[in-house]
């Protein structure tokens, strides 16, 4: 009966839902098998399969899945904006990386439940006029889709305190945050799981566990992180590196103090015409408080300009 159940090609057809979601558990995870749609033309692709009880018979209930890829959405869009350049609170976040970091659902499969998520055609998100990034989908959705697994990664490792985890975090900024927090909330409290494998263009394809006590980790970080605004401070130094690309500097001050600091698109576009220089640099400061007391800083450079270091009162 089961040479019936062949196609021409040799493939065997699934005639139970267990079979099938055991087929499509082994297409989610092999690295770019051959036959694949977009491999005439590749996109890059996240592969989520959600698990747990909240799955079981291969359904989701929509009050659950709706959510979820939207807080995921939210949550690449902003982190996307945190790594290239200075993270905004309340304002929208740009048109040009939103366009870039854009995911859309073009498949469903039990997994126990699944959902394959497509990067942007290039032609997508270069229409429309000119961006700050030269190639804007090599390396933006690369760069935000590896930093949300590096999180998910970080609250997985067993025994490490959350120290490390914070570090990730904190330097995303209050929005990324907000959003991973609500991603991590809706996970926990229908006590889902995850399993990832994210397929870029060129290279390996990356695999990550995210289990219910992982996301909640993550969540309890984010909720009890308190931001508050200090007072800008203005700081002389040397900048000593600068990356356009993800939009941040380093000061070096004269006690040998460095300052790493984030840079609207205004400023990035200036940072060739400083770098190596000493420059002067006002500084819009915001304290995070995480549970425990511990505080932790983020930079961002309001105005920055080049100094003569020979001139009196310069250093």
């Amino acid at each position: 009966m089961r040479a019936n159940r062949r196609t021409e090609d040799g493939r065997v057809v699934p005639t139970t839902p267990e079979e099938f979601a055991a087929g499509q558990r082994a297409r989610l995870f092999q690295e770019g098998g051959p036959g694949a749609p977009e491999a005439t033309n590749p996109r890059k692709r996240l592969d989520v399969a959600l698990t747990g009880e909240a799955t079981a018979g291969h359904t989701v209930r929509l009050a659950v899945l709706g959510p979820f890829l939207a807080n995921l959405q939210e949550s690449v869009h902003s982190v996307a904006q945190a790594l290239t350049g200075r993270p905004t609170t309340h304002a929208a976040i740009p048109k040009n990386i939103r366009d870039v970091t854009t995911l859309s659902a073009a498949a469903l499969f039990p997994s126990s439940f699944g959902v394959a998520l497509y990067g942007p055609e290039v032609s997508e998100a270069t229409e429309g006029g000119e961006h700050l990034f030269p190639d804007p989908t090599e390396a933006v959705l690369d760069d935000a889709i590896n930093t949300v697994l590096d999180v998910v990664d970080l609250s997985e490792s067993a025994g490490l305190s959350d120290d490390g985890l914070a570090e990730e975090l904190v330097p995303l900024g209050q929005r990324a945050m907000k959003h991973i927090g609500a991603l991590t909330a809706g996970l926990t409290e229908a006590q889902i799981g995850l399993k990832v494998a994210w397929h870029p263009k060129q290279g390996r394809v990356r695999q990550s566990v995210w289990t219910p006590d992982g996301a909640r980790r993550v969540r309890d970080l984010c909720e009890q992180s308190e931001f508050s605004s200090g007072a800008p401070m203005t700081l002389t130094g040397w900048l000593g590196s600068a990356s356009a690309l993800r939009g941040t500097v380093e000061i070096r001050t004269d006690n040998g103090e460095i300052i790493r600091a984030k840079t609207d698109e205004a400023i990035t576009r200036s940072l060739r015409s400083h770098f190596g220089n000493l420059v002067r640099a006002e500084v819009e400061v915001t304290v995070v408080r995480a549970a425990g007391g511990r505080e932790r800083r983020n930079y961002a450079v309001i105005s920055l300009h080049s100094l003569d270091p020979d001139t009196p009162g310069s250093t």
